[in-house]
């Protein structure tokens, strides 16, 4: 699995290259997909040179995309092992032009995240793990492990775009807010300890979180549903994620200061 780490690196970097190369060009092509969602020439165009590295670099492993056809359950639920790509993580972001968009890949095992990459393209900033070994930061070459931070003024990731109304009404403490992009990134940002908490509410798939969750995890963080239950990959004939939540130090009393919540509202 490490020996996998750098070439995966190596082909977010050159999606990303895809994407800011569409982005810095302004001719996005942006279309709606069957469930609504935007998609642009960026999603795919780094979905292509994602799946085609990946099919090269390991020709034996599956792939699931956001940006391909899913195979029913009875076709993928026997896999032991898969790839498990967003090739542009916020894409509003991405039609926005607020940089805050990113490249996410994962390598499932048995069920669970155990290789994560995500890059910040408009950043040129790598976040990256896998199982047991730690997670890291790479920014200008230079690679930095990092880890969540300790209980002090709980502060909160949040979209720019989404009222706090609706991720407050759930806290029973308080906070101040950072405002990033993609789910990824807010992930990251918690993970490195610059946020403690990321609550989604509202529709996202397996792939917004299967990079994120080995990351926040080899952090010291963790990933779970609104109602503190594991995350599942593969498991469902839907691919769609549940709400959840990304919490950072262990310390904090996240049951007692987090409202347990089935899906109510959506951004």
């Amino acid at each position: 699995m490490n020996k996998l780490i750098e070439p995966c690196i190596g082909l977010a970097e050159r999606a990303g290259d895809a994407i800011m190369a569409i982005y810095k060009k302004g001719d996005i092509g942006q279309q709606e997909k069957s469930d609504n969602t935007p998609v642009t020439k960026a999603d795919l165009a780094a979905n292509d040179v994602l799946v085609a590295g990946l099919k090269a670099l390991a020709p034996d492993i599956p792939i699931m995309s956001e940006e391909t056809p899913i195979p029913a359950l009875a076709d993928r639920q026997d896999w032991q092992r898969y790839w498990l790509l967003d090739p542009m993580d916020g894409t509003g972001e991405f039609i926005l032009e607020s940089g805050d968009f990113a490249v996410n890949i994962a390598l499932i095992e048995n069920n669970h995240p155990v290789l994560g990459v995500i890059h910040w393209p408009a950043k040129g900033v790598t976040y990256f793990a896998t199982a047991k070994n730690g997670a890291f930061k790479r920014e200008n070459s230079i690679d930095k492990q990092i880890s969540v931070a300790p209980p002090e003024n709980l502060t909160l990731a949040v979209s720019r775009r989404q009222k706090i109304e609706a991720v407050s009404q759930y806290l029973n403490s308080q906070f101040t807010t950072i405002a990033i992009g993609s789910c990824s990134l807010k992930a990251c940002t918690v993970a490195e300890g610059k946020a403690d908490c990321f609550l989604r509410i509202g529709p996202t798939g397996e792939w917004d979180t299967g990079a994120s969750q080995v990351i926040v995890e080899e952090a010291g963080g963790c990933i779970t549903d609104a109602e503190f239950n594991p995350l599942t990959y593969n498991q469902r004939e839907s691919t769609e994620n549940p709400d959840f939540i990304v919490m950072g130090h262990p310390d904090w009393e996240w049951q007692k200061m987090i409202n347990p919540h089935q899906r109510l509202s959506a951004e």
